[in-house]
């Protein structure tokens, strides 16, 4: 494996002045292969060391009950929904009677397609959630070894680009954040961006626009920063060679094309969700901007450096960037330049004065002209693409202080500690997981069994009927991820949802409920369609239980006691509702 991780370029010897655009690193389609193998070995080691023991409870632990929960409902919707109604697979089975409802936070199309086939053969969907979770790192980590690697024409320098990148202390701090963690699509565009200006081949031209739509239908978030990003180094690239750039400009349309095609799906359902659930203020965007200092903070659970590092930090804003990707940029960015490392040092500042938000200069630009940076609420996530600049000079760095090595061992010395130095700067804790179950409460077997054939003095309802029931569930608001993953099991329509956004719709009601059920708020369900009252007697105090079932009782028959099963040290009650 470390043999071919340091070696398998069969080009001339790099030198500094070379490292230009119209100058290619030729590797041999089986060295890159045998490189490819081998680091997403190490890569796949490294990843189940930095975030253990998450491998060991990959089937039923999450970092937390909130965002791990709406992203695993969000990948299993996907992959329910695609085969039996594609047109449908954005209208999400919450927040009813609300439409496009999966576009309120991340759709997470690509990797729920890429997850499909593991939860048709049957794995639970926290387990897909995990994988996948986990692959980000993993393939992370070797597309920016193989960017890197291409580029220098040095395995090892991409090894430790790919460590840079892969395990950047931020990541840690968002580690129940999936959609943030789906990075791997940005280093193979870039990959390919480079292979399309050197080659002048199609098939680049392809690559880079489905590596930048698969972005967008990752992560639109991570998208539209990536954008521009790969703006300022392919603009900075051309401006290198314009003589080039005037040969490539119809391979680069086509890019554009095929990228668009792919994000406008997603961008018209984002832009429609949008107008009923509004923008971002400039107030909440203030709050989400980083200050100099945030870049001083990691993760309170950093190894190292979480404690001293603490008071510089704020939420969403621990945002040090790693001090040996910083120091081997610096090396990197010494005398002799090239245009290949101006590239990626412009997009990095790019990307630091827009991590400042409206603190900076540009990002409120953006903000009043450009639609789509209205949308995004902490400008300080552009980190993350920041952190792809860094690695990839950093990789520049090592590629550098390798050719002042003269032996294989020497360099095999420097690469290990480097490597080592980056995963102890980012390193953490062991991370605290909660468990899920992996079975949902019986009470949903019992809804379902109860929707087959209802026989009551006023309906019938037959196993024929194939249409979702509509069911509300309590307490509302603070347990509806778990009402969401519990969805996964049975795909009945929620009046319930948690997202990334909240109508205003959806925030009276939480009000209007807090007083159910008395004749007001019975009405407004009756209007809602609700079929199903579940409540969850573990995610309420008991007396608060108490009083609710014992209202619910007292209201048949509008309110009939379906089934009560013990659940988690409590129980939980399902009701049918049918309204005079």
């Amino acid at each position: 494996m470390l043999a071919a991780v340091r070696s398998g370029y069969n080009g001339p010897p790099v030198t500094p002045r070379m490292l230009t655009p119209d100058t290619p690193a030729v590797a041999s389609p089986t060295s890159t292969a045998r490189y490819v193998l081998a680091t997403l070995a190490l890569f796949t080691l490294l990843t189940v060391a930095a975030t253990w023991p998450q491998a060991r409870y990959a089937t039923d632990r999450v970092s937390d009950p909130g965002d791990p929960l709406l992203n695993t409902w969000a990948l299993a919707w996907v992959a329910h929904q695609l085969p039996f109604a594609p047109a449908h697979v954005f209208d999400g089975n919450i927040f009813h009677p609300e439409r496009r409802t999966l576009a309120y936070s991340e759709t997470l199309l690509a990797p729920g397609v890429l997850g499909a086939p593991l939860l048709y053969l049957g794995a639970g969907p926290v387990l897909v959630y995990n994988l996948l979770m986990l692959a980000s790192f993993v393939l992370s980590g070797v597309g920016t070894a193989l960017l890197v690697r291409d580029l220098t024409g040095s395995g090892a320098a991409g090894v430790v680009a790919g460590a840079v990148f892969a395990f950047l202390p931020w990541r840690f701090d968002h580690y129940g954040h999936f959609q943030l963690l789906q990075t791997q699509w940005m280093p193979l565009a870039l990959w390919a961006l480079h292979r399309l200006l050197r080659e002048g081949r199609i098939v680049y031209g392809v690559m880079l626009g489905l590596m930048v739509g698969g972005q967008a239908l990752t992560s639109m978030y991570n998208a539209l920063f990536f954008g521009v990003f790969i703006a300022v180094v392919g603009g900075t690239l051309l401006l290198a060679d314009l003589a080039r750039a005037r040969a490539r400009w119809r391979l680069l349309l086509a890019s554009i094309l095929v990228a668009g095609a792919l994000t406008a799906p997603v961008a018209i359902v984002h832009s429609r969700a949008s107008e009923l659930v509004g923008e971002r203020s400039r107030a909440e965007v203030a709050v989400g901007s980083a200050e100099w200092q945030h870049f001083l903070s990691s993760a309170g659970h950093s190894w190292l450096h979480g404690r001293w590092s603490a008071p510089y930090g704020a939420p969403e804003r621990r945002l040090y960037p790693g001090v040996i990707g910083v120091v081997l940029a610096l090396v990197a960015l010494w005398p002799p330049f090239s245009w290949a490392r101006g590239a990626y040092l412009a997009g990095l500042l790019v990307s630091l004065e827009l991590a400042r938000g409206l603190n900076g200069w540009l990002y409120g630009a953006l903000y009043d002209h450009v639609f789509a940076f209205r949308s995004m609420r902490v400008p300080a996530r552009m980190t993350i693409v920041m952190g792809l600049g860094l690695a990839v000079l950093a990789g520049f760095g090592v590629e550098r202080l390798l050719r002042l090595a003269r032996s294989r061992g020497v360099q095999l010395a420097v690469t290990s500690v480097a490597v080592a130095l980056v995963m102890a700067d980012s390193w953490v804790a062991p991370l605290g997981l909660r468990v899920v179950a992996t079975t949902p409460p019986e009470t949903y077997a019992d809804l379902l069994r109860d929707k087959g054939e209802v026989a009551h003095d006023r309906v019938i309802r037959r196993l024929s009927d194939p249409r979702p029931s509509v069911v509300l569930e309590l307490p509302i608001a603070g347990a509806d991820p778990t009402y969401m993953y519990y969805s996964t099991f049975h795909w009945q329509t929620l009046v319930n949802g948690y997202s990334g956004f909240f109508s205003d719709r959806y925030m009276r009601l939480i009000g209007a409920l807090n007083r159910f059920p008395d004749p007001e708020t019975e009405a407004t369900v009756a209007g809602l369609d609700v079929r199903y009252v579940v409540v969850h007697g573990e995610m309420m105090r008991e007396g608060e239980y108490q009083r609710l079932i014992a209202a619910l009782d007292a209201r048949a028959p509008d309110f009939r006691l379906v089934s009560r099963r013990p659940w988690q040290g409590s129980e939980i009650s399902l009701y049918y509702f049918f309204p005079r």
